[in-house]
């Protein structure tokens, strides 16, 4: 197997909150031995590349900036290429305001036109913000998404996720966003560019069929599902999106790239 490079899911295929999944070290070790580039890919726009690299670390794995990619960092990358520095009014928490301010652009509050919304989550989201989203789009400023994730699994049950406020703003202002983060190929596009490989020499791992399996197949690449997380064997049967390979967990996804890397 032609496999120069993989694109990994982190919550649910490397870890579950804050327990590492069982062979997730072990995986990541291997991928090394064997020269093969990753990396790490989450929707997430409420943390910082440093703060996945600690969380990692603790759990025995080490990795660094150029291996991580938040959909807030890809939202920055977007902005930088569309303009140098704009204005930005942005629904979203520290981190990717954070990411958005260090590009060179402005946040702004009060301002009657920006270039642009971004809307993430945001756990403090308010009628307000909505109105001022709301606002601004209908004057003409573009409508970016950091993701489309409706929900997100938590400790306690399920929580609304950013596509939950996404989709309110899309009600309001009657206009649909671009979308920034996992499965839109653009966050992708970004990673193998990173990576410095061709679309061929990658493939995408991670646990559901809806984000991480479609965005391999609008890559077209090859795709690797775990049954760790989110998607299980009963839902293969119902889903139009076949991933190519499907795996227990890590240990037997780092089995079968044992015996199928090319020497």
């Amino acid at each position: 197997m032609k496999l120069k490079g993989l694109l990994i899911d982190l919550d649910g295929s490397i870890y579950r909150g804050d327990v590492p999944l069982h062979y997730s070290k072990e995986f990541i070790e291997f991928l090394r031995e064997k020269n093969v580039k990753f990396m790490f890919l989450t929707n997430n726009s409420t943390k910082l590349p440093e703060e996945y690299i600690e969380k990692l670390q603790k759990m025995g794995i080490f990795t660094n900036t150029d291996e991580i990619l938040t959909s807030g960092i890809a939202t920055a990358i977007y902005l930088k290429k569309i303009k140098n520095q704009g204005t930005a009014y942005v629904i979203g928490e520290k981190a990717l305001k954070k990411v958005i301010s260090d590009i060179g652009w402005e946040l702004c509050e009060d301002k009657d036109m920006v270039d642009s919304v971004v809307v993430g989550l945001d756990r403090e989201f308010t009628f307000e913000k909505l109105r001022k989203a709301n606002y601004h789009i209908r004057n003409g400023a573009k409508f970016l998404a950091t993701n489309p994730d409706k929900t997100f699994p938590t400790e306690n049950g399920i929580d609304p996720g950013a596509g939950s406020l996404v989709a309110a703003v899309s009600s309001a202002s009657q206009k649909r966003p671009f979308i920034i983060g996992k499965p839109s190929p653009y966050m992708g596009k970004i990673a193998i560019e990173k990576l410095g490989l061709k679309s061929e020499e990658v493939g995408v791992v991670g646990d559901r069929i809806d984000t991480d399996i479609c965005l391999g197949k609008r890559l077209n690449v090859k795709t690797f599902l775990l049954l760790t997380g989110v998607t299980q064997s009963k839902d293969l049967e119902r889903s139009k999106i076949k991933p190519d390979f499907v795996f227990e967990n890590l240990e037997d996804l780092t089995k079968f790239l044992k015996g199928h890397l090319e020497k």
